[in-house]
């Protein structure tokens, strides 16, 4: 496999797990603080705030990541079907019920988005798709960690 796709798809575990086990630190995190592990130690009526008046909540952020990751790994089997980019930010409240599964479709996206990754080696173009796809991801995923460890920190 090209050393670059192979670094991709240990980017994108660190980013959606931290680093493996036994590692000091990874590119994205310290320990235990990959994107999922801090998602699940917030509850809905935490994600269910916007981050600033007139901002999206970080259940907005995580249905766009949804989103984002789910489109990605569609491009690059081939199936370009472009979803309404905007319904995700106009996530509202949310239950613990739809929290719940809205971190289920988030660590589904992760899951997807490395099989395809791990599946085949990827063309130069394709790697763009999956290099942007990892560096949009790494954006929003920092804007949510902000937030969460404030919220979880009583601020």
């Amino acid at each position: 496999m090209n050393p670059l796709q192979a670094h991709v798809i240990a980017l994108l575990h660190k980013l959606a797990h931290g680093p493996d086990s036994g590692a000091e630190y990874g590119h994205f995190s310290e320990p235990a603080a990959g994107l999922l592990p801090t998602l699940e130690r917030l509850n809905a009526a935490q994600v269910s705030v916007p981050v600033a008046p007139a901002r999206p909540s970080i259940a907005a952020f995580v249905a766009h990541l949804t989103q984002l990751l789910t489109f990605a790994a569609g491009q690059l089997n081939g199936a370009i079907e472009f979803p309404d980019f905007a319904a995700p930010w106009q996530t509202g409240a949310v239950s613990e019920q739809e929290w719940t599964a809205l971190r289920a479709d988030l660590a589904a996206a992760f899951t997807a988005m490395q099989a395809v990754l791990e599946g085949r080696e990827l063309e130069s173009e394709e790697l763009n798709v999956a290099q942007t796809a990892l560096v949009h991801a790494t954006y929003h995923a920092g804007a949510i960690r902000f937030q969460a460890l404030n919220l979880l920190a009583g601020r």
